[in-house]
């Protein structure tokens, strides 16, 4: 059947037919460059070979490549080559590719395809420190899969896995780090072990991330980062005292500012953040950002979009709201003075933040706005995209459930096109999930936002709780009491050693008071949602006390 195909269908000599089998062996999609590499022959045997198939009507031209106008024909062509000869082929060509300096995932491929998975070792790794680079974790996983099941011991592998399932935030992450480490050279072994300490504190164990830095020096910069944020960390969560957090960070902004990496500058600013939270210096601590970054827009804008998270422990009960909104009132007059464009628009959305959970509706609407508009005119999407969510909050409190809708698309919308948008993925979601209406819908609401919301790049442990308390409740709601449970559990840890916040204490009963109504436990829904209503009361949040008040049986 393939030869009469190709009897048919290609009026090539026997020598084209021998070149065009090479590609089609190579796959659907080629680009000159590699169908050069792949003949061997020069330029000029390349292009006389693309000719003749294009004239005959074998090969399409698609955008800036070459694809077979047929898959039968590509399919009947490789068939008649034999399976030893087909693994030739291949491994001529990984060859042939890797010497003209081809995308190492292709080189690879023919690797793989001619059946040495050893000589794809190397290929796969560049190919998943790129998708690192990228981002693209789950391209990483499956390039490192392939590497290490050709050297399941292979010490750089292996630490790329565990950095790989780090950023996604999988559970497995710490066991891998132990892979790693089991296998690293002795002087990489005290910066594995500083991230391995931080996968710990961001997985809920801060006693065994303290513990895993007793006698650890680390000497890379991400390392080094990675000490600061866990001591920092443990710090503000009270586990260890201000001082060692302190001095970790005020070492890693110096370190940082000295490589001049903007990345690593964020990090440390969150570092340094925490470790003033837990000395109670928080707010001295984001005038000393501003003051620092008045002079690099773009810094600046990183440095307090990364703030979020840090700062949002000002709004839920830590202090008085006047005491919030006169902060804010401090910040905004200081980025005026200084001409802080970036500055000017935090310390409104602030703000107008502490406005809306205090219920001064029309004063927070103003203010959000004027922070939407204000992050837009300097490029700042994160600090927009925050203004529109918590405009869409407003809404809900309002009753307009529609038009909260429409907010939060435009906000999830700005939040993807940003790389701190993981700050906010889990209150846009926990916001849609609050606005379901109809019990039936709360599961379909819940299985959409899982499926949107996971791994480091979509969340950030300090914002977790935005979207467990509303993820428990749409549980609860739509009678998945497993489920509930898990986010329940997961709402007690937030809510008691990382915010330790009055509001989410509150928030922290009325998952369990929806969850007693789902089992039709009226006594124990009836008490806490009452403690849920008084715990929002003393946190001055009156809209939430309301509705918790108005839901109890």
């Amino acid at each position: 059947m393939g030869k009469a195909i190709i009897e048919r269908l290609v009026d090539l000599t026997e020598d084209e037919l021998t070149l065009l089998t090479r590609l089609a062996l190579a796959g659907d999609e080629l680009d000159p460059a590699t169908v050069a590499a792949l003949l061997g022959g020069g330029e000029d045997v390349a292009v006389a070979l693309l000719d003749r198939a294009l004239d005959v009507g074998v090969l399409v031209v698609a955008g800036e490549h070459y694809r077979f106008r047929h898959e039968l024909v590509r399919r009947a062509l490789t068939d008649q080559v034999p399976p030893h000869q087909r693994l030739a082929v291949h491994r001529d060509a990984a060859r042939r590719l890797g010497a003209g300096g081809a995308p190492p995932a292709e080189v690879a491929r023919h690797w793989l395809a001619g059946g040495r998975p050893i000589d794809a070792v190397e290929p796969l790794l560049a190919v998943a420190e790129e998708a690192l680079r990228l981002g693209a974790f789950a391209g990483a996983l499956d390039a490192l899969g392939q590497a290490l099941a050709a050297v399941p011991e292979h010490a750089l592998a292996l630490r790329l896995r565990a950095e790989a399932l780090d950023a996604q935030g999988d559970v497995g992450t710490v066991p891998a780090y132990d892979a790693a480490l089991a296998r690293a050279p002795e002087g990489e072994r005290d910066d594995l072990r500083a991230k391995r300490a931080l996968a710990q504190l961001k997985q809920g164990d801060v006693p065994g991330a303290v513990r895993s830095l007793e006698g650890v020096q680390p000497s890379a910069v991400d390392a080094l980062l990675a000490e600061a944020l866990t001591y920092s960390g443990a710090a503000a969560l009270g586990f260890i005292p201000p001082t060692a957090g302190t001095a970790k960070s005020a070492e890693c902004r110096r370190l940082a500012l000295e490589v001049g990496d903007a990345g690593s500058i964020v990090v440390a600013s969150w570092a340094q953040a925490a470790a003033a939270h837990a000395r109670g210096e928080l707010r001295e601590s984001v005038l000393a950002d501003l003051r620092d970054t008045r002079d690099l827009p773009h810094l600046a804008t990183r440095v307090f979009d990364g703030q979020l998270c840090v700062t949002q422990r000002l709004l839920y009960g830590a202090r008085p709201y006047d005491d919030v909104i006169a902060f804010a009132d401090a910040l905004t007059d200081e980025a005026t003075r200084l001409g802080a464009a970036r500055g000017h628009a935090f310390g409104v959305i602030l703000r107008g933040e502490a406005e809306l959970l205090s219920g001064r509706l029309e004063d927070a609407e103003r203010d959000l706005r004027a922070s939407a508009r204000l992050h837009r005119a300097i490029g700042g999407a994160t600090g927009e995209a925050h203004a529109l969510q918590r405009l869409a909050e407003l809404e809900w409190y309002r009753g307009d459930p529609s038009r909260a809708h429409t907010l939060l698309d435009e906000a999830l919308d700005l939040a993807r096109a940003t790389d701190m948008g993981f700050h906010l993925l889990d209150r846009i979601f926990g916001t849609r999930l609050a606005l379901v209406e109809s019990a039936d819908d709360a599961l379909a609401a819940l299985d959409e936002a899982e499926d949107d919301v996971r791994g480091a790049l979509e969340t950030c442990p300090g914002c977790r709780i935005t979207f467990a308390v509303p993820a428990a409740i749409a549980a609860a709601r739509g009678g998945d009491l497993d489920r509930a449970a898990e986010y329940e559990g997961a709402v007690a840890f937030l809510a008691s050693v990382v915010m330790r916040l009055p509001a989410w204490t509150a928030a922290h009963h009325e998952v369990l008071g929806h969850i007693a109504l789902a089992e039709d436990d009226v006594r124990t829904a009836s008490t806490e949602l009452a403690a849920a209503a008084d715990g929002f009361a003393i946190a001055g949040q009156p809209l939430d006390h309301a509705r918790c008040a108005a839901a109890s049986p």
